[in-house]
């Protein structure tokens, strides 16, 4: 594989990335609607007029859950657009600039020098761009994965939390 192929492949392959990472946040948006519902359900069944120690320990469990589905929520936000910033994926240029480009150095390179002169030196800035655009892409692919592990992360434990606190609001209705 020439140096061309493999520097263009790799900045193709950050741009799918860019667009797996777009998706990725699906299951995680679905996840706290979930949440929400069982927190809804929840916080329906607690008797507010006559609270039991249970009760307490419930509003509680759900306090914490709400925290934690607040901290995902943000990380979810910062990993799709980084807040209201949002993210500058870095690309080649326009064919237009390009062959401008190739353009002026053939006319730079009439002064007597060969023709292979022009292109070698044209793939070069090619690969240069590509590299410097791959390498800033790549970085922030890097902070947006992340910020998806630590929503992932989050949401886990928020899970965790709302199963036993689901036991628990069980265990209240029976007793």
């Amino acid at each position: 594989m020439d140096r061309l192929s493999f520097y263009k492949s790799f900045y193709e392959t950050e741009l799918k990335k860019k667009d797996d990472l777009d998706k990725s946040i699906n299951n995680p948006i679905l996840i706290i609607t979930i949440i929400f519902g069982v927190l809804s359900y929840i916080s329906k069944k607690i008797n507010f007029d006559y609270l039991k120690t249970i009760d307490f320990a419930l509003i509680i469990l759900i306090l914490i859950i709400a925290l934690l589905l607040i901290k995902s929520i943000y990380h979810i936000i910062i990993s799709y657009n980084n807040g209201i910033k949002g993210y500058e994926y870095k690309i080649l240029g326009s064919n237009y600039d390009f062959e401008s480009y190739r353009k002026d150095l053939i006319k730079h390179y009439d002064e007597g020098r060969i023709k292979s002169d022009v292109n070698e030196e044209f793939k070069e800035s090619i690969i240069l761009e590509l590299i410097k655009c791959s390498d800033d892409n790549t970085d922030l692919n890097i902070k947006r994965s992340k910020q998806i592990y630590l929503t992932k992360k989050y949401l886990i434990i928020t899970l965790i939390i709302v199963f036993i606190t689901f036991i628990i609001n069980l265990l209240n209705q029976i007793i």
